[in-house]
Formats: structure tokens, C-alpha cells, sequence
């Protein structure tokens, strides 16, 4: 297999360039980041989904193509960047928006299917609401009380998928009042990625301070990989960094060389 040569310029405030030749050695990617960043690969792809119709009438499946494209965009600027690592050191990675593993269903407590969950077991007396379960590989993880007069049971799935779509089915079943998506109030630290006509462009969004009390801040990094398999570090910038955050690093202007076979 031939070498691709990527090459990047990490910009920011210092004059001193220096080139390095990076081997692209996956090593450096733990299996629990590598679990993280395919997580994040697959929400973003959901996010392009959302862009072209209302993901509860999309495919339950997220497109296995960009979900791998992604993946190995974010993993090879992960292990060629010295600053994406200390990216990651913020825990930098997708906000929970499009839901892909969870929802949780509102329902009448008093509905025959769901006494066994009153009892503790994690079961359901209806075929219709076991087979949604087998056929898209869900567990029912978690049955609380709601309210008064209604219960709430976490459904949870075992890979990526697009939720709302998955939700969606459940309201034919008798005695389903309503579904949350469990998409957080306030906003957090994210990952955007847009498509452009000959690369995609990767955003970085480290969040801090009080969003709650209008003080919140907001700092990001901004690459560029083109379909020539070329990766351009573009801009870095925002409200500065605090000393106390584990992710704060040294900036530096660099051009890195990386050689992968």
C-alpha cells in the first residue's frame, strides 16, 4: 500500500515554525477513545441526516459510510496533532444531540403489557413491544415512576442508531403517552462537522464558565481535510483558555508532515 502524505499548519500567536514528521501510529488511540470517537462519528452523521428531513421519519439505521469517514477523520487528526491531543484532554467530543443509544418512554402505569416492570422485572407482557426490542436490539435498562399516574422505562440500544426514528414506532403500542429524547437542556462541549464541495471542515468547541448565569465561554480549534487526503489546521480562537483546565497547552505555530502507509 502507497504512503498518503497529510499536511497541516497548527496556527497561533508564536512566530516559530518547526516541521515534523509524525508516523501515523494508531497505537496512540486507546480502545476507550477509539469507543468515543466512533460514538462521535456516528451522531455527526446523524447530524448531516437531520439536515435533509425530521430524523423521526428517517432511517433507523445512521449511514455506515459517513460514519466511517468520519471516524477516521477524527482519529487520524487525533493521532497526527499534538494539539488535537490536548483537545482531547478537555474531553472535547460530541453533545448529546441527535440522542443514538437512548430514549425514554412516558406511559399509563395501569396498562396491562407493563406489570411484570411493576414487579422489577425488566420484561413486557406485549409481542408487539418485545419485538420492536429483538428487532432493533434494545434493552429495557432502567423503569421509574413519573408522575402520578404514569411510569417511565429507559430503552437503551446496543450500537448507534437513529433514535427518534426507533421512538417513533413505539407509539402505536397502547398506553404510550409520550417519549423523551433525553437531549440535555444546556449546552456543552461539541464537535461539528460540515461537508464542503472538495473537503470537510471539523470544529472543536470547548465550553466553560456559567451558561446558566450568561457568563459562559466558549474556545475552538478549527481543521480542514480535503478529499486530496491533505489536513490544514484553519483557525484557534475565542475567549482564553483558564490555567486550571487540564486541556491548557502551550500554543505554538507548527507544521507537521505526517507519512501514513
Amino acid at each position: 500500500m502507497g504512503l498518503i502524505c497529510l499536511l497541516f499548519t497548527v496556527s497561533s500567536v508564536n512566530a516559530q515554525q518547526r516541521t515534523i514528521k509524525v508516523s501515523a501510529d494508531e497505537s496512540v488511540v486507546t480502545k476507550s477513545l477509539a469507543r468515543k470517537f466512533k460514538r462521535d462519528a456516528a451522531r455527526l452523521a446523524l447530524r448531516m441526516e437531520s439536515k435533509n428531513e425530521d430524523l423521526r421519519y428517517q432511517s433507523i439505521d445512521i449511514p455506515q459510510q459517513n460514519i466511517e469517514t468520519i471516524y477516521t477523520m477524527l482519529k487520524t487528526i487525533y493521532i497526527s496533532d499534538p494539539v488535537a491531543q490536548s483537545i482531547a484532554k478537555c474531553n472535547i467530543h460530541t453533545f448529546p444531540n441527535p440522542s443514538i443509544d437512548h430514549f425514554i418512554l412516558i406511559y399509563d402505569r395501569e396498562v396491562e403489557w407493563a406489570w411484570p416492570l411493576l414487579d422489577g422485572i425488566s420484561e413486557t407482557d406485549s409481542d408487539d413491544f418485545n419485538d420492536l426490542l429483538d428487532e432493533h436490539d434494545l434493552i429495557i435498562e432502567r423503569h421509574v415512576q413519573w408522575n402520578e399516574t404514569e411510569d417511565a422505562i429507559t430503552i437503551r440500544s446496543n450500537k448507534p442508531l437513529n433514535m427518534a426514528a426507533v421512538a417513533n414506532e413505539f407509539y402505536n403500542i397502547e398506553g404510550i403517552k409520550s417519549v423523551d429524547l433525553g437531549v440535555p437542556q444546556i449546552g456543552g462541549n461539541d464537535i461539528n462537522v460540515w461537508r464542503k464541495s472538495d473537503s470537510w471542515e471539523i470544529e472543536y468547541v470547548l465550553r466553560f464558565g456559567s451558561f446558566i448565569a450568561d457568563k459562559g465561554k466558549v474556545h475552538i480549534w478549527k481543521y480542514r481535510f480535503t478529499d486530496s487526503g491533505s489536513l490544514e489546521f484553519v483557525t484557534e480562537g475565542g475567549d482564553p483558555i483558564p490555567d486550571y483546565m487540564r486541556c491548557n497547552f502551550e500554543k505554538e505555530e507548527e507544521t507537521f508532515m505526517v507519512m501514513k502507509k
